[in-house]
């Protein structure tokens, strides 16, 4: 039974509305709860809230507040929060997330469900770089795929925790959740940068593409080249977002 909550209840499949109880009945078995929450140490007095969740394919929007308040001070409430969000969704297809405040960098994400995976979005305001663990475990961030000039799309057949940053003109972090599991995203410390070369596409991938320009630029930097990610490339005459790690 859930309850009865505009461009959410209606939007979940085997839900049929209860008149008497105002709520909704359902028989979905892929029902599941996607809890996100923030690790920053800023986490309990900075507010992103709300967060928005849709999926564009089934109308799918939902509205989430984090908790009122995490203490008691007497008479009046305490102005300190756990910024943990609780998502009702169906774990199947694709879902974005969009926090109102600039998104936490350090955040753990788990699936509560029975069955299914989903991919998930999280928008971020600016370029960056990310790590993602499944335990202690570290899940690399998919391939280059020079035909998309960004990392390759997520298929989902590599389980729980694939994942990759699509930075530049957008900035997003996409990965898949599978029933029960839980990652957590930690950021890496790193600054952003792009260039513009006039070159066309084909003679920067004729002359090594993104590795040899990040070969070039930790040259310069005096870093280690797998210190340099090259997030986009894209026309104009060719623009190449990077980051840099200074771990």
């Amino acid at each position: 039974m859930i309850s009865d909550t505009e461009s959410l209840s209606s939007k979940l499949p085997s839900c049929v509305f209860e008149d008497p109880w105002n709520a909704w009945w359902c028989t979905n078995e892929y029902l599941g709860v996607l809890l996100a929450t923030a690790k920053d140490k800023d986490q309990e007095d900075r507010n992103v809230a709300p967060m928005y969740v849709t999926n564009p394919g089934t109308g799918y929007y939902n509205k989430i507040n984090s908790y009122m308040d995490h203490v008691w001070d007497g008479f009046y409430t305490g102005q300190l929060h756990k910024s943990q969000f609780p998502v009702l969704l169906e774990n199947q297809g694709f879902y974005q997330i969009e926090y109102t405040g600039t998104p936490f960098k350090h955040m753990v994400y788990k699936m509560i469900a029975k069955k299914g995976q989903i991919k998930v979005r999280a928008l971020y305001w600016d370029a960056g770089s990310y790590d993602i663990y499944q335990g202690t475990r570290k899940i690399e961030s998919n391939e280059w795929n020079r035909k998309i000039g960004q990392a390759a799309e997520l298929t989902g057949r590599k389980g729980c925790g694939e994942n990759r940053f699509v930075g530049g003109v957008d900035n997003y972090l996409e990965f898949i959740l599978t029933a029960g599991c839980e990652i957590e995203v930690k950021p890496r410390n790193s600054f952003a940068a792009n260039v513009r070369m006039e070159w066309t596409m084909d003679q920067f991938y004729a002359e090594g593409g993104n590795t040899r320009f990040a070969d070039r630029v930790a040259g310069v930097l005096g870093v280690h080249s797998s210190n340099v990610k090259v997030m986009s490339v894209y026309k104009g005459s060719v623009v190449v977002d990077f980051v840099v790690d200074q771990d």
